[in-house]
């Protein structure tokens, strides 16, 4: 398992406040209690690679896993701003 960066949480949290299953429409966009997900599919990517969350049904379907149930979430909210391999915010100002 990986130490989650904040927005790899953030997608974790977004998911599971949409009953924590989602499907890829057909751009590979995550879509989940009918919204679309504002998540790189790197993000979910890294996420299923750590076994926080698995794809299904052909990998057309995503859902969070025992693994991913049991990360604290306290304190991360849904689009924080990610930070890059250089530690500078991707959205805003440093």
């Amino acid at each position: 398992m990986i130490i989650m960066g904040k927005a790899h949480k953030s997608a974790l949290l977004w998911l599971k406040n949409r009953n924590g299953d989602g499907v890829f429409d057909r751009n590979g966009i995550l879509v989940a209690g009918g919204e679309r997900g504002p998540y790189m599919r790197a993000t979910w990517k890294r996420l299923e690679e750590n076994g926080y969350v698995e794809r299904y049904l052909g990998n057309k379907r995503l859902r969070i896993t025992d693994a991913g149930h049991s990360v604290d979430l306290n304190g991360v909210s849904e689009n924080d701003p990610c930070d890059d391999e250089f530690g500078k915010k991707r959205h805003g100002h440093d």
